[in-house]
């Protein structure tokens, strides 16, 4: 009898976060080679390293803004739904968006534009975002369904 075939490991990562800013590049490359090796096409590759990038510079930015020290987890995979999943949570403090951010400020419109779908949840515990990516059904890529994301706030 042979093991049940199973679906490409998980990449997770712990990151301490008043190092966080320095790990940045580091994180983004590893990304890059775990998608690539889930075989993520090039441009959606770069679509979660980005996005991925900037849920963490949001942490290193907001969440532990005050020199707390703290710490950021990313989760990504592969679902059995054919969805590439990433979650970035930090334990940190919820800052709500600036009304007129300036030049700075941009990391949620621009994890939004580049996901299919993004759940924004935050409370006393820590801000949690989850970006999905569905893959294509077919080589061509063809019909997938417009983006949407959500937002909670508990507590």
């Amino acid at each position: 009898m042979s093991a049940p075939a199973r679906g490409p490991e998980p990449l997770r990562l712990c990151l301490a976060g008043p190092s966080l800013p320095s790990q940045l590049a580091a994180v983004r490359g590893r990304m890059a080679t775990w998608a690539d090796g889930v075989g993520v096409a090039s441009e959606t590759v770069d679509d979660l390293v980005l996005a991925t990038h900037e849920a963490l510079a949001n942490v290193a930015d907001h969440a532990y803004a005050d020199g707390d020290s703290g710490e950021a987890m990313v989760d990504a995979e592969l679902s059995v739904a054919g969805e590439i999943v990433v979650v970035v949570r930090d334990r940190g403090r919820w800052r709500a968006p600036a009304a007129d951010p300036g030049w700075r400020g941009r990391g949620l419109l621009i994890i939004r534009g580049l996901a299919d779908a993004v759940e924004l949840h935050h409370d006393d515990s820590g801000t949690t975002v989850e970006m999905r990516w569905r893959l294509p059904a077919s080589p061509d890529g063809a019909s997938r369904d417009a983006p949407h994301w959500h937002e909670r706030r508990d507590g």
